[in-house]
């Protein structure tokens, strides 16, 4: 690991991979991704669903597809509803190393085992890292240096750009299970039973293999548990075990990862900075989906430093041209979004079942855009199963629009 790079990427993730690539692929720039873990396939705490943006947009090989599916499962607690949504299922280690080999391939590092600890200042400006490596401390300069440490946002929080504190927690778990799952299509069910204050899924991994888990909201999860001492643990095992759709013969894989999210308008540029994935909390705040947004900022943010880089310029006044396409792309639907995050996932049992029949009565179109995350206000309207006892909750609301 040399001392100076153009570009140093902290973090080994979807977004910072990603980055890395663009660069890569594009420049001559040097570029250098550091990673805490010992190996990229470590940084294992996706379930791997996606869609056809990332396969399709990021050339992403059969190689690391465990499986496809056919289409989208929506239950509740009596009810369910089959949508025409494609989606993939992605070996995630698999995934990971094949981004890293291919910036390799394009002259750019991949360092792991080196974990960043915090920003390197001059003059106003950020203009390196230190980080830990073999217990030895080090310092490495860059003209750009990208925050892609996840939900961790190792130098986004020290730096006044995010806020943890201050966002929606929530917590995932899942099985990578080997047993029988005779159904090709990804199943997500909303029941407060199964997964309180969140959802659980079911998705098809290939021959034999399937993944099971659950995630939620920390705020939700404790209006809607009933029983406190029951932990996400108790609740994974549970939904593995107790439906008769599926059969767990073993379980060779266990994933696991904190969400940090908000609305996703943060500051993602700052001198000699920019801030990608969940470092800024990029994650969808509707359905809590990671991989593709993390790429996209990663794509929208390689654009600018390109251009920066190549004008000898990485001051904000330059960078922050991304943070202005992603909230003008992301920002209000997202606000948006994230308020009607708050009511789904409180919704009583009556209403999760009227939310699943509304999307199954949605057209191809309104499908397209659930999909992207483009749906309409006149959309969401015609999702949301409104009772008069939601009203207590428009000053909630009303603070995140």
């Amino acid at each position: 690991m040399q001392e100076t790079y153009d570009v140093v990427v902290a973090g080994g993730g979807p977004s910072g991979l990603q980055f890395a690539r663009e660069l890569t692929d594009r420049t001559e720039f040097s570029v250098a991704v550091l990673e805490a873990h010992a190996e990229l396939a470590d940084n294992d705490k996706s379930t791997g669903g996606t869609f056809e943006q990332v396969i399709q947009g990021y050339d992403v090989p059969d190689s690391v597809v465990m499986a496809d599916s056919s289409g989208v499962i929506f239950e509740g607690p009596s009810t369910s509803e089959r949508l025409d949504i494609p989606g993939y299922v992605l070996d995630f280690p698999a995934f990971l190393e094949f981004l890293g080999e291919d910036i390799e391939a394009n002259g750019g590092e991949v360092h792991t085992g080196v974990r960043v600890t915090e920003p390197v200042s001059e003059r106003g400006s950020i203009a390196g890292v230190n980080c830990l490596r073999d217990g030895a401390e080090r310092t490495v300069s860059a003209d750009l240096v990208v925050d892609a440490t996840g939900d961790s946002a190792v130098l986004t929080e020290q730096l006044g750009m995010f806020d943890r504190d201050s966002a929606q927690r929530g917590i995932g778990k899942e099985y990578e299970a080997v047993g029988e799952f005779e159904r090709d299509e990804m199943l997500f069910r909303f029941d407060h039973f199964d997964a309180p204050g969140g959802y659980a899924w079911t998705f098809p991994a290939g021959d034999g293999v399937f993944k099971v888990g659950l995630c939620w909201i920390d705020d939700f999860y404790e209006r809607h548990r009933t029983d406190a001492s029951r932990q996400i643990d108790d609740y994974v095992e549970r939904w593995a075990e107790h439906d008769d759709r599926w059969t767990v013969d073993s379980v060779r894989e266990t994933h696991a990862g904190r969400v940090y999210s908000n609305n996703s308008i943060n500051t993602r540029a700052i001198d000699g900075l920019l801030a990608v994935g969940d470092a800024v909390s990029s994650i969808n705040p509707l359905f809590g989906e990671g991989i593709r947004p993390g790429m996209e900022s990663a794509e929208m943010a390689a654009d600018v430093a390109i251009d920066a880089l190549r004008a000898g310029d990485t001051a904000r006044s330059r960078l922050a041209a991304y943070e202005r396409q992603w909230n003008d792309e992301k920002g209000g639907a997202w606000k948006l979004q994230r308020a009607v995050g708050e009511l789904l996932y409180d919704f009583t049992a009556t209403q999760q079942d009227r939310f699943v029949r509304a999307a199954g009565g949605m057209s191809p179109t309104q499908l397209d855009r659930l999909q992207r995350y483009e749906l309409t206000i006149p959309d969401l309207l015609e999702l949301y199963p409104f009772r008069l006892a939601d009203l207590w909750k428009a000053p909630t609301l009303a603070r995140h629009l």
